[in-house]
């Protein structure tokens, strides 16, 4: 919805995650989140099948419920309250979990069907690419304790939510009898959140770690950096704090 349209910023992501796994070799490649409300989910799981076999196993889906209001009426997508989409997702996510592991899916649902479906190629990654949700509700976190293998905060969650975030994740991983939790990997923004110091960065991804991450992203996103900035400070970032968590 946002941006600058001298700039390439809104490419479709999954096409440009499928032009990137052509020129890379051990990157995962994935989103931080697709809606599954605003797609087809049986289109969903054809396209990530797609990315994650010309990947050759490298594929990530990220799924949440929506949060985007403006965008999704913008192009047409029906809304819902906060129940219904979470039931889409849910609804969704099975099909896609059913195309990728059976021969033939079939799915009845409230919001979506499928009848006597083939899929094929199947995914390279089995049984499935790692399915991770974004969001913080409880119905989010009951998702990732029940299909996920870890959770998106929002980018620059601060430590104290971020720590509840942890320990909510943990209960409703024992309610589904999970031996190892899903991981919790939250977002810092650069620059506001990583910093633009290096003595700043090692100190800022610790406290996450201290609160519960299992992995810590940078989101270039907010802050609207340049792809020539965000490269320098990806080389740098790498170099200096690398070191510190081998």
């Amino acid at each position: 919805m946002g941006g600058d349209p001298s700039r390439l910023d809104k490419l479709d992501a999954w096409i440009a995650l499928a032009a990137l796994a052509s020129k890379t070799e051990g990157v995962k490649l994935g989103t931080r989140v697709s809606p599954i409300p605003f797609y087809l989910p049986s289109r969903l799981a054809k396209i990530v099948a797609t990315v994650d076999v010309v990947s050759n196993g490298r594929a990530v889906l990220g799924v949440g419920a929506g949060w985007h209001k403006e965008e999704a009426i913008s192009y047409g997508v029906k809304w819902g309250s906060h129940k219904e989409r979470i039931e889409k997702m849910l609804e969704g996510l099975k099909i896609i979990l059913s195309l990728w592991s059976q021969e033939k899916a079939t799915f009845k649902g409230k919001y979506y069907q499928v009848l006597e479906a083939p899929f094929w190629p199947k995914p390279v990654q089995r049984p499935h690419p790692p399915i991770w949700f974004g969001g913080s509700s409880d119905a989010i976190l009951e998702a990732t304790a029940r299909y996920g293998d870890g959770l998106f905060p929002l980018t620059d969650t601060p430590p104290d939510k971020l720590q509840s975030l942890h320990c909510r994740l943990i209960e409703a991983g024992k309610r589904y009898n999970r031996e190892k939790s899903p991981m919790l990997a939250p977002a810092l923004s650069y620059p506001t959140g990583v910093g633009t110091e290096e003595s700043e960065w090692i100190n800022k991804v610790e406290s996450q770690l201290e609160n519960g991450a299992g992995m810590v992203l940078i989101d270039f996103s907010a802050g609207n950096a340049p792809p020539r900035k965000a490269q320098e400070f990806l080389e740098d970032f790498a170099r200096e704090v690398f070191p510190s968590f081998r």
